[in-house]
Formats: C-alpha cells, sequence, structure tokens
C-alpha cells in the first residue's frame, strides 16, 4: 500500500473512531490494496489497523453496506432505535 493510501486509510478508521462513522468506497479499497478481489487479507488488515487504533476500547470494526462501498462504524457506539431512549 503506497504511503499516502496509507495515510487515507487510518484517517477514515480515525473518523470512524471519534465520529462514530465513516465511509470507504469498494473503488478505494482496490485501489489502495492494489486486488482485484477484496477477499480475506484485506478484512483481516483493516481489522488489525482497527485494533491498533481504537486499542480495543471501542469494540469491533463493524461494517454496513451503501453508497458503493462500506460505512465502518465501531461497535460499542451504536444501538438499535429505541423510542424511549433518554
Amino acid at each position: 500500500m503506497e504511503r499516502r493510501h496509507d495515510d487515507i486509510l487510518t484517517a477514515r478508521l480515525e473518523d470512524a473512531l471519534l465520529n462514530g462513522c465513516s465511509h470507504i468506497s469498494y473503488p478505494e479499497l482496490y485501489l489502495w490494496y492494489d486486488v482485484k478481489k477484496i477477499a480475506a487479507g484485506t478484512w483481516r488488515d483493516l481489522t488489525k489497523r482497527w485494533e491498533e487504533l481504537s486499542k480495543n476500547r471501542s469494540g469491533q470494526l463493524m461494517t454496513v453496506e451503501g453508497r458503493n462501498g462500506i460505512f465502518i462504524f465501531a461497535q460499542k457506539k451504536v444501538w438499535a432505535v429505541n423510542p424511549d431512549r433518554e
């Protein structure tokens, strides 16, 4: 991975950690990891980077597909919609 791509990916992970959510498009993942298929190695690397960045304080890195990519967020920063929540 090129240094500039590494920096962008780190910024996206930090955005998810600090602000609750970030988005990474599939074309970005293909370019950054220089792959033709997003496979287990890519997901393992994202997980490893997340664990190093969050120091396991925010839970696992979670994803939701959308807008031709993935929205990433911290497991411990999400909850189900509850109309009785204060």
